[in-house]
């Protein structure tokens, strides 16, 4: 695979990441063999220094980098694969114990995730940017927000952190070196795909007050009327019904 012009990794080609590729491509794997392969992977003897380092952080990106290239609507399986990561513990072929790598099993403990999305997500967005970049950070968005909508795993929560950065940036504090409908259209994405979970969150957060809300939801409204991209449009709509279907729950 080539590079994703979204962000350099430096692991292109590894196969960590080649196993995401087939994942998200090909619809004959299923998410059992891409974790049976991620297991084979860790297990496998490798003469460079830090062997589980090079797995961990290119099993960690290979999920960034697919979903950069997914459509929202094709990330079920990304998602399918993140949780069954999550409930894997990977042995050493020859001892019989568990892998550990920075004091964290793997992969039940999601070693290195955390840092890794919080290193690529404070990235985006950057003010030189290119179209296709642009489409790979909303993708990369919708695939955070429906990962967080799917569980309750405290490993896998970004709502505390990632969607209200994007909300602020949106709809509170807009930075004027940034493309505006992609950061507004980012900002949906979380109340597309999970407004459930940020509504659970008014009043008791600080940062979802209900005056909170009630501002995201009166900003978004009158971006329908300035909005110039059809496709802004139409995900502020979106946003705007969902954030009005839990309202009623």
């Amino acid at each position: 695979m080539a590079a994703d012009s979204y962000i350099w990794t430096g692991n292109e080609g590894e196969p960590e990441m080649l196993v995401l590729d087939n994942l998200v491509d090909d619809e004959n794997t299923t998410v059992e063999q891409a974790i049976q392969k991620t297991i084979e992977l860790a297990q496998t003897t490798k003469k460079f220094p830090n062997p589980l380092a090079i797995h961990c952080e290119c099993t960690a990106r290979g999920v960034i980098v697919a979903a950069a290239r997914t459509t929202p609507e094709r990330q079920s399986r990304l998602i399918s694969y993140v949780h069954e990561l999550r409930k894997t513990t990977v042995t050493s072929a020859s001892t019989g114990e568990s892998l550990v790598y920075d004091g964290a099993a793997l992969w039940k403990d999601l070693p290195t995730f955390e840092y890794t999305v919080a290193d690529d997500l404070h990235s985006i967005p950057a003010p030189r940017h290119t179209p296709e970049q642009l489409i790979q950070w909303e993708s990369i968005i919708a695939f955070f927000a429906q990962l967080d909508a799917s569980t309750t795993d405290p490993k896998l929560h970004f709502t505390s952190t990632w969607a209200i950065k994007y909300i602020s940036l949106a709809l509170v504090n807009p930075v004027a070196k940034y493309d505006y409908e992609n950061v507004l259209r980012m900002a949906c994405s979380w109340f597309v795909y999970d407004a459930e979970k940020l509504w659970r969150k008014v009043p008791d957060d600080p940062d979802y007050s209900l005056t909170n809300w009630q501002q995201w939801k009166h900003a978004l409204e009158e971006k329908t009327l300035t909005a110039e991209n059809e496709k802004t449009r139409n995900l502020i709509g979106a946003a705007l019904s969902e954030m009005e279907r839990v309202e009623k729950t």
